[in-house]
């Protein structure tokens, strides 16, 4: 590596003396990044790798020959040194093998199993539970493709609505469409849902503002059909086989389009934006980490499958290593039987039987049903977790993701009736009759990394003033450097590429 062009040792320092630094993490054997490894400071801006290994940090004012960072991931040796020493963009971690022979596992010498059902005692004594001040950024991804959106019209007395106007209504929709949302900002409380105060300081969104219009004119022009065609007091039944609703003209669009599917990219976006403007992005997020810290615990144990049904799979010892100072277990799981629904590694700190890192995915679809023309599955979810200690004893949550992948369908008779009992004569004024098929896969990914966590007292909890709401920003395309002089979670690839593409 001592090598490469000058430039590159310039770009380096540049960033040093700009107040931000960024770095890729790379293992020394295989030349493959390495990603989710830990980077801690001594001037309080810590991090972590993202999945192609690439991690940034960002300082208020310039770097010192003081400021140091420590790189650590399981199975490496670990890596520090002031930042104003490192010369190059890339840094190499070593492999760090620890042969089971020749270590004495535990005093105890205990099997797997009951690593495992030492992990679940004491939950209390090992991971700090009460009230806490967090920095964090968080990042949602949602994508969705179309694999089949069609209408077959059977019959219509509507003369606009024929089947040309539906083919050429569908394909006006995009077949794949995807919307990133980043917030940054401070979290105080504990591990329940309701001792949450949070408070923004930074947020984005992703989006093509051009679909989003593109969907409007939509709604406009059936708004404009409908207006022409539906009478006065009219209602309307909407049916599909055994199933009906009835609906009042006043609300004729918004049932027209849903008579789409709920999760067409234009109404999911449509609803999310109403819901932001009034207030709810903030409420929202607040909620959803709510959500996530009392879900780890429940019953005073680790809420995971895994653990939980422990007695569903196989456990088997792979290695003992170290993070840092701290010996580690490496245990491997998968299903025993058809009832297990996951594989993975569980890390556990060998002092205390904690939990510090869980990675694992499923193995078999965890929901598949098809019934009268619907269908669900949700065919992969994958999701790491990892605790650290922030400089005190017991461990807290430092590091999430989570993402799922789901398909849905329709096939359904579809049929759309118009009446009116101010009409003298037939109550039906207009029909619709059509078959609906429609299929979409659909992949949400969900991140969450907490760069500091600092102890807070009931009172100066109860003394936090509630943020009522926050407005994000919003861009059509990935800006580099809208994350300036801010440490987050570097984006990947497909977020780096986003950009509105005018259909």
């Amino acid at each position: 590596m001592k090598k490469r062009l000058p430039y590159l040792f310039f770009l380096c320092n540049f960033l040093l003396f700009s107040q931000e630094v960024s770095f890729t993490v790379i293992d020394s054997l295989t030349k493959e990044s390495i990603p989710f490894a830990t980077i801690t400071t001594n001037f309080k801006q810590n991090s972590i790798t993202n999945e192609e290994g690439v991690f940034r940090l960002s300082k208020e004012t310039e770097f010192t020959n003081k400021d140091s960072i420590f790189i650590s991931s399981i199975g490496f040796k670990s890596f520090a040194d002031a930042l104003l020493k490192i010369n190059d963009s890339v840094i190499f971690l070593p492999q760090k093998i620890i042969e089971l022979n020749n270590v004495i596992l535990s005093q105890n010498n205990l099997s797997a199993e009951e690593i495992i059902k030492k992990v679940q005692q004491n939950i209390e004594e090992k991971y700090n539970l009460s009230l806490t001040k967090k920095q964090f950024f968080m990042r949602d991804s949602f994508s969705q493709e179309w694999a089949l959106l069609k209408m077959d019209v059977k019959k219509t007395s509507i003369k606009e609505f024929k089947q040309s106007f539906w083919d050429s209504l569908f394909l006006t929709l995009p077949k794949k469409d995807s919307w990133h949302t980043e917030s940054f900002g401070e979290l105080s409380g504990d591990w329940t849902e309701e001792n949450q105060k949070l408070h923004l300081l930074r947020a984005v969104d992703l989006a093509d503002t051009l679909k989003e219009k593109g969907y409007e004119q939509i709604e406009t022009k059936l708004t404009s059909i409908l207006e022409k065609t539906v009478k006065e007091n009219s209602y309307f039944k909407f049916k599909s086989g055994l199933f009906s609703t009835k609906v009042d003209r006043d609300e004729i669009i918004d049932q027209v389009l849903d008579s789409l599917p709920a999760d067409s990219t234009g109404l999911a976006k449509k609803a999310l934006e109403e819901e932001k403007l009034k207030g709810s992005f903030h409420k929202y997020r607040q909620k959803k980490m709510g959500n996530l810290f009392e879900g780890l615990i429940k019953k005073n144990k680790l809420n995971f499958n895994v653990l939980n049904k422990a007695s569903l799979y196989t456990f088997e010892i792979m290695n003992f290593t170290f993070i840092e100072n701290t010996a580690v277990y490496q245990i491997k799981f998968e299903p025993k039987n058809k009832k297990g629904k996951f594989k993975g590694t569980l890390f556990v700190d060998a002092d205390n039987y904690t939990l510090i890192q869980l990675d694992y995915e499923n193995v078999k679809p965890l929901k598949d049903f098809s019934l009268m023309g619907f269908s669900f599955q949700l065919y992969r979810q994958k999701m790491l977790l990892k605790f650290a200690k922030f400089n005190g004893e017991n461990y807290q949550l430092q590091f999430y993701e989570r993402e799922i992948n789901y398909k849905f369908g329709v096939d359904r008779p579809l049929k759309i009736l118009e009446k009116n009992k101010y009409v003298k004569g037939r109550r039906k004024q207009n029909e619709l009759s059509a078959d609906l098929h429609l299929k979409q896969d659909q992949s949400d990914k969900f991140t969450l990394i907490i760069f500091e966590n600092s102890p807070l007292t009931a009172k100066e909890f109860q003394q936090l003033k509630p943020q009522k709401g926050f407005k994000q920003d919003k861009l059509n395309g990935y800006d580099p450097n809208y994350w300036k002089d801010y440490t987050i979670v570097e984006p990947n690839e497909v977020i780096r590429s986003f950009k509105t593409v005018e259909e």
